[in-house]
């Protein structure tokens, strides 16, 4: 993560070629963080309980599914790499009283063959990286975990796939196998201020301020501390000109509360009927209900509505920062990131922010690349 990071930094405009911007990075280091510990039920009957862990598994395989999304990545290639990956994750893993495991080096294996494999179909383009990651997630979940279903059901069991959050080798062949196959692909260096125009240059063309173009002709012929410094007014300048678009703290506070009341009511509904059976306490059953509800409420109804029941009362929604229409990755790491919102002296922190900074964005929206407006300001 730690050299990713740093080649992220370095070679921007390869990362972007891929598709991992910051967005994707802080869906796939800080969410799986967050939540490792939640565990999604799939399967349940009697003493036979399955489950997904969203930082371990349900994660990375969105991630992956984006990945040969946006890379166009050909199936037949893909579904060669998952077989072979598949194959040698089903050899080097056994099921024991923990679960499924594997031992140092052989667990090693299945990143290292998707690393070649990716080489051998992609070098030494940017989509290498990709081909590894997809292959490598999806072959360790096919091979490591669906296909000892069989032997895991065949007595009493309980556990999750990805059970391990950011140590379980789901995650960790996926990342591992990113990092290898970038090594070797031709890398594009980056530039911080052509970065930076670019993204002024979007809120100019919505704004089309005569008065702000102007600023933004002078700051192309600016370096260093005082290319910063312009840049910083020019922000200004234009959250003051958008101030009244993005939804202010009281409206985003007020509206989830009205989610948080909904949730609370669905999650005792589910605790009293039992909906999860498997669970015999009233409290644990509240609390698993009410936090994958937490998460799939507010990233379904703002992916397919762009707002929750809350924000449609108050006439707000979510948008990219440049108020397009927020996608499936917007809605699902925002709210991946809304738990990084929730550690946060319980929002105290991100209410201060969406006060205080030009497009009224909390950590969550800041890492994302979304913001909350106005509906007024999308007609």
């Amino acid at each position: 993560m730690l050299f990713i990071s740093i080649f992220f930094v370095f070679y921007f405009p390869s990362f972007i070629e891929i598709g991992m911007g910051r967005r994707e990075l802080g869906l796939l280091f800080i969410g799986p963080l967050l939540t490792t510990f939640i565990n999604m039920p799939i399967f349940m009957y009697k003493n036979y309980f399955l489950a997904i862990n969203i930082g371990g598994a349900l994660i990375p395989l969105i991630m992956s599914f984006y990945l040969i999304k946006e890379n166009e990545l050909s199936f037949q290639k893909i579904l060669v790499g998952v077989s072979i990956v598949a194959t040698a994750t089903y050899m080097v893993t056994k099921v024991t009283n923990e679960g499924v495991i594997s031992y140092f080096p052989f667990y090693l294996f299945p990143s290292i063959l998707a690393f070649l494999i990716s080489l051998l179909f992609h070098f030494p383009y940017p989509k290498a990286c990709a081909y590894s990651y997809s292959t490598a997630t999806l072959g360790v979940i096919i091979g490591g975990d669906f296909s000892h279903l069989p032997e895991i059901f065949s007595h009493q069991f309980m556990g999750s796939m990805g059970g391990a959050g950011m140590y379980d080798m789901v995650y960790i062949a996926g990342l591992l196998s990113f990092f290898l196959s970038f090594i070797f692909i031709k890398k594009k260096k980056g530039n911080k201020k052509d970065k930076h125009l670019e993204e002024l240059k979007r809120y100019l063309m919505i704004l089309n301020d005569e008065s702000l173009w102007k600023h933004y002709s002078m700051l192309k012929n600016l370096d260093g501390w005082k290319f910063r410094r312009e840049a910083k007014k020019l922000w200004w300048k234009i959250g003051y000109m958008l101030s009244d678009c993005f939804a202010n703290e009281l409206e985003r506070m007020a509206s989830f509360l009205i989610d948080l009341a909904i949730i609370a009511s669905f999650s005792f509904i589910a605790s009293v009927f039992r909906i999860f059976y498997f669970f015999h306490s009233f409290i644990t059953s509240f609390f698993v209900s009410f936090n994958l509800l937490l998460l799939f409420y507010f990233f379904i109804l703002e992916f397919l509505f762009n707002a929750t029941i809350g924000k449609a009362f108050f006439g707000i929604e979510v948008r990219k920062d440049n108020f397009q229409k927020a996608d499936f990755i917007d809605a699902f790491t925002r709210n991946i990131l809304r738990f990084l919102d929730m550690l946060a002296l319980f929002y105290i922190i991100s209410i201060v922010m969406i006060a205080t900074t030009p497009k009224k964005q909390r950590i969550g929206d800041i890492i994302t690349g979304t913001i909350v407006v106005r509906e007024k300001c999308l007609r």
